[in-house]
């Protein structure tokens, strides 16, 4: 099976699944440490109940993308991201 074999509502929402946890890393700070962390803890959990709400109960997949994806918006990556040589900064 490839990409063009799944249905397109099931693409939406691993693309939606991978979206919310795919987050760029964090500054060395403490503090963009902290928040980072916690970002990705409450997109894994959205993402979670998502998939378990599919998976479990049968839930539209289109429909469970558009809730993680507005779940998601809600809790959005505001910490700095690391600069590293490779990405325009200069590293620590």
């Amino acid at each position: 099976m490839n990409a063009r074999d799944i249905p397109a509502p099931v693409r939406e929402l691993l693309a939606a699944l991978a979206d919310a946890v795919d987050l760029p890393l964090p500054d060395i700070t403490d503090a963009d440490e902290r928040r980072a962390g916690y970002v990705l803890r409450d997109r894994a959990r959205s993402a979670v109940v998502v998939a378990r709400t599919v998976l479990d109960n049968g839930h539209d997949p289109a429909h469970a993308a558009a809730y993680l994806r507005r779940r998601t918006a809600e809790t959005p990556a505001d910490y700095q991201p690391w600069r590293g040589p490779l990405n325009g900064g200069e590293g620590r």
